[in-house]
């Protein structure tokens, strides 16, 4: 059962149709199939929007007042003007790339840069709420730099990442590498955003638990992206059917350029499944994070937080969904 996004403890009712989160029925305006506060933004953009017809005569008018000022000061047609342009009139801005700041982001992209913008913000106080991580500005996450890169080829370039990776955080400086693709809104932004709160919050660098670090932001993703939950539902039929990766060896799996994309889905899928499966315990879950961040290898955390060693948390999972799928897939 899917938790409440903003009360942890209460079951989630209902999934709020605007932003994808789940709520409890203290939280939704049931009527609406929205959260309060998506409710409360689509009622204050209505009870703010200007009518079309009012906006063109305002327009009209504003365009008439000028014909008539600047009719006033051509110059006649005998005469010639000693006025040349200067060279800010004659050049234009540059169009390549846009930067822009909002309370926590740099935002470095050439398209949709106000969407961009107001998501980073919405995802940025999310997560706590979907990861059980500690806010960002208590991480000193305030700087973040958000490159929109334009294509893969770019993004390969800048990042020296293999060619189906589409996104890649640096938590070290605070920067986070993107694809300007269909999916970034509701995909890669997400999923990035996740891995630098978890990175900076438990650390990257000699751990044997970066599949935690992928379940968990591939988990967030699924939340807004229902294709990509459909794709990796998918590959859980292949992990039911006996294709997981042995718990033992996740901790040394390596993705790189030549592993096969049914690999590749079953690494991510099946990292997002326990991962969820884990949640499931919200006060166990708290525990292993904090062990995890305290230096702890995987075992000893999970030993200590579920009293389960490896063997016994694949067993319970695997006979977990094999009764029933997760609250994520979509069929």
């Amino acid at each position: 059962m899917e938790k409440c996004s903003k009360h942890p403890q209460s079951d989630a009712l209902h999934k709020c149709n605007q932003c994808g989160l789940y709520f409890c029925s203290k939280c939704l305006e049931a009527e609406k199939a929205l959260c309060k506060k998506c409710a409360n933004m689509i009622f204050k953009e209505t009870e703010n929007k200007i009518s079309m017809p009012v906006i063109i005569f305002i327009s009209v008018s504003f365009l008439l007042v000028l014909t008539i000022v600047a009719a006033a000061f051509l110059p006649s047609k005998n005469g010639d003007s000693d006025t040349k342009p200067t060279s800010s009139q004659t050049s234009s801005a540059p169009i390549d790339k846009v930067i822009k700041k909002t309370d926590h982001f740099t935002v470095n992209a050439a398209n949709n840069e106000l969407a961009i913008k107001e998501k980073s913000e919405e995802y940025y106080q999310a997560m706590p709420t979907l990861t059980s991580l500690p806010s960002g500005e208590s991480l000193g996450l305030d700087k973040i730099k958000l490159h929109v890169l334009k294509d893969k080829k770019e993004y390969v370039k800048e990042t020296g990442k293999p060619s189906w990776s589409e996104g890649f955080s640096d938590y070290k400086n605070k920067e986070i590498f993107i694809v300007d693709s269909d999916g970034l809104l509701i995909s890669i932004l997400p999923h990035e955003i996740s891995h630098l709160f978890f990175d900076t919050h438990i650390g990257y660098e000699n751990n044997d638990f970066n599949w935690v670090d992928e379940g968990l932001a591939t988990l967030v993703q699924v939340g807004y992206d229902d294709e990509q939950a459909r794709s990796f539902s998918e590959a859980m039929d292949s992990i039911r059917n006996g294709a997981h990766i042995p718990l033992e060896q996740m901790s040394d799996f390596t993705l790189s350029q030549s592993t096969p994309t049914t690999t590749i889905n079953i690494y991510y899928a099946q990292s997002l499944s326990v991962v969820d499966y884990l949640k499931q315990d919200y006060q166990k879950w708290q525990s292993l994070l904090k062990k995890l961040k305290s230096g702890l290898k995987f075992k000893v955390a999970l030993k200590a937080s579920y009293d389960d060693s490896l063997t016994t948390l694949e067993n319970k999972w695997l006979e977990s969904i094999k009764k029933r799928n997760q609250v994520w897939e979509k069929e």
